[in-house]
This record gives C-alpha cells, sequence and structure tokens, in this order.
C-alpha cells in the first residue's frame, strides 16, 4: 500500500496542479450576474442620450420645447413610481430575509466581494487545499501535525494546549516543500457569531479541495452544515474519528477484565477493535439519517495521532501497533485530490501502480489491513 501512495504522491509532485473546479464555477456565476447589470447599464445610457435630444430639440423650437417639458414631467412621475416600487420590493426582500434567518434556510452563493476576499487571504495557486474542521477538543490540531508528519511538540507544530478561541481559518503549509499541501484548521462553529447555515460561506470554506470533519461524541450543527454544503459545491468530505487509539485502549481494559488472566491479548485487541469499529460506524450513519433531508451514507475513518504521524514520517510501526484506517483515509484523499485538480490523467497513476507490480482492480477495491505495518512510505 505504501508503494500504491508513493506512485500516487509522485504523480502529484510531477502534475501542474488545475484550476480548482468549485472555484470555477463560482467565477462563471458572477459572469452570469454581471450580464443583466451591463444590460441595464446600457439601457440607461440609451435612454440619457434621448432625453438629452430632447432637451436640446426644445431649446431650438418653443412649441417643442412645451411638448420636451410636458415629456420630462411625465418621466419624472414614472420614475418617482418606480422608486417607490423599488422601496416595496426592498422591504419584502428585508422581510423575507428575516424570515430564512428564522429558520428557513436559502441556498446561498458567496457574494464576488467574499469570493474575492477570501481567494486573496488563503488561495494559493499550484496548491492543493485541505482542511480538518471540528469543534474544539476533537484533536484537530494532532491530526493537522500527524498530516504534516510532525508530532505536537515540534517546532512549527499546530499549538495543541490552548482552548480553541480564534475565529479565523488558520493555514499550515507541508513542511515538506516537495508536497503541494497547505493544511488549515476550520474554528468551529461554536466559536463564531453566525448560524450554522452561514457558516461556510462566511468561512470561505467553498474554496478548500477536501474538508476533514472531525467528529467528538457526536455530529454538531456546524458539522452537518459542512458535510451538506460540500455535497452541493462537490467537494470531497472525510468523516474522521480521532483519538481512536484511546477508546480502543478503555475497550480492552474491559474485555480483560471480564476474560480474566486465561484470556488471549491478540484476540481482545482484535475484538475490542472491531466493536469500536462497528459502532463508530453505525452512530455516523444513525446520524446521516436523522438530518432534513437525510445525507446519504459516508464512510468514517478511524485514525489514531501516534499512527498517522508514524505512518506520514515512514517510520516501521512495532509488532502491537493497531493499525486502524490511517492508510485508506490518506489513499483515499490522495486519490481524489490528484483526480480533482491534477492536469495529468488518472490513466497516468494507474499506468504507474502497474509498474509498480500492483493491479489496478486490487488498489482501488477496499481492504483489510493487518495490525502491524512496517516500512511503508507516504508523504516523506
Amino acid at each position: 500500500m505504501g508503494t500504491i501512495i508513493s506512485a500516487i504522491l509522485q504523480a502529484i509532485r510531477s502534475s501542474n496542479v488545475g484550476v480548482s473546479p468549485t472555484m470555477s464555477s463560482i467565477s462563471q456565476h458572477h459572469r452570469r450576474m454581471e450580464t443583466p447589470k451591463n444590460e441595464a447599464h446600457r439601457r440607461a445610457e440609451v435612454l440619457e442620450r434621448e432625453k438629452k435630444g430632447k432637451a436640446d430639440k426644445a431649446a431650438k423650437e418653443k412649441e417643442a420645447a412645451l411638448k420636451a417639458i410636458h415629456r420630462t414631467n411625465k418621466l419624472l412621475e414614472e420614475a418617482k413610481a418606480n422608486e417607490k416600487v423599488m422601496e416595496e420590493m426592498m422591504e419584502a426582500q428585508k422581510a423575507v430575509e428575516a424570515k430564512w434567518r428564522k429558520g428557513v434556510h436559502p441556498v446561498e452563493w458567496p457574494s464576488r466581494e467574499q469570493y474575492d476576499m477570501v481567494k486573496q487571504r488563503l488561495y494559493q495557486d499550484g496548491k492543493f487545499h485541505l482542511a480538518i474542521a471540528g469543534k474544539s477538543g476533537t484533536g484537530k490540531s494532532s491530526l493537522i501535525n500527524a498530516f504534516r508528519g510532525i508530532w505536537d511538540e515540534d517546532e512549527g507544530s499546530a499549538a495543541t494546549d490552548v482552548v480553541e478561541s480564534t475565529t479565523i481559518v488558520t493555514p499550515y503549509p507541508d513542511p515538506n516543500p516537495a508536497n503541494p499541501f497547505i493544511w488549515f484548521d476550520i474554528p468551529g462553529s461554536g466559536t463564531i457569531n453566525c448560524p450554522d447555515w452561514t457558516y461556510f460561506n462566511d468561512q470561505g470554506l467553498y474554496i478548500f479541495d477536501a474538508i476533514i470533519v472531525l467528529l467528538g461524541d457526536r455530529f454538531t450543527d456546524g458539522d452537518l452544515a459542512i458535510l451538506k454544503n460540500c455535497k452541493r459545491y462537490s467537494i470531497p468530505t472525510y468523516i474522521v474519528r480521532s483519538k481512536s487509539d484511546r477508546h480502543i485502549d478503555e475497550l480492552i481494559k474491559k474485555k480483560k477484565r471480564r476474560a480474566g488472566l486465561q484470556s488471549y491479548h491478540e484476540e481482545i485487541v482484535d475484538a475490542a477493535r472491531q466493536e469500536y469499529l462497528d459502532k463508530t460506524k453505525k452512530t455516523v450513519q444513525d446520524n446521516l439519517l436523522k438530518t432534513d433531508p437525510p445525507l446519504p451514507p459516508q464512510r468514517v475513518y478511524a485514525v489514531s495521532r501516534d499512527i498517522l504521524t508514524s505512518v506520514v514520517q515512514a517510520n516501521p510501526l512495532g509488532h502491537d501497533a493497531v493499525v486502524l484506517d490511517e492508510y485508506e483515509l490518506l489513499k483515499d484523499m490522495l486519490h481524489d485530490a490528484y483526480s480533482r485538480r491534477s492536469e495529468k490523467s488518472w490513466r497516468v497513476v494507474q499506468d504507474l501502480i502497474k509498474r509498480a507490480g500492483i493491479e489496478v482492480l486490487r488498489y482501488l477495491s477496499p481492504t483489510t489491513e493487518p495490525r502491524s505495518r512496517r516500512g511503508d512510505t507516504f508523504l516523506a
């Protein structure tokens, strides 16, 4: 599996990163919205020229001037009537917006100003923008450090010993300059003074190539808002349960107490691992079905920070290391990033995999990793 990821990563490094399809769609939307404005401006200029011509003619002939004055007065009356109509329309719009904020949530596109500001602040051409979202305490900073292949105490790591209070998106570049990745810490919606349904656009989450939704014990409204909006913008999402090793350790302790001294450690570890994965999967699917409308089923990745960091660093894992979904998460993220943005065809990656002696169909199919993996290389 490490050879696979290395092949994908090699293809990403040698490929020119294309334009984000989401940002291209937003730009096209803005161009469509500007066309009616340009037409209205042109028509206004035509009316102004006609009015000037009538005024010039009125200055030359008294009779024509009287008619022009009458015509001008009529136009003024129509303008006042139109102004009143516009005021009524604005009041109606304000009333509708107030209703929306109370519970009826519209489909929103970011404004031109929002789009340009977020792009200038966060977007870098030629880079993949990968975000991690979740409420405070779910382990976002540690997971960002793990994806970057550094430990929490290393220089340049995301701070993990502070209570989240930031209200802005924070970027963390990949420490390996050969990797075209920027990792972003997204503040939880609970730290932002805005409705959950405006949170996605207000934070500019539409610029990201993929978003990891890091779960605590349950979904928050902010988590669900991210999943819904990513589906609308066709942005890949990955539901991740971090700190999984801690939860599995607790299950192992309980099972050992019940089984007594005659139990086999390996069997207990395997049973605890499977029980945790099954419960986590069921919890996620139940929460997705409870949304209105229900969100489609989606895979959940259970990971451990220490295992993920070691995998990214290409360090060998110990015999007792409990490997969960760390390899699959990295593989799926790199595959989706390459397919979404790289200018080279995915067929190029398939050829690389074949040359590495691995069948493409076997690579793309789900696999169950052994508990211990040694010597695999990923982002290092």
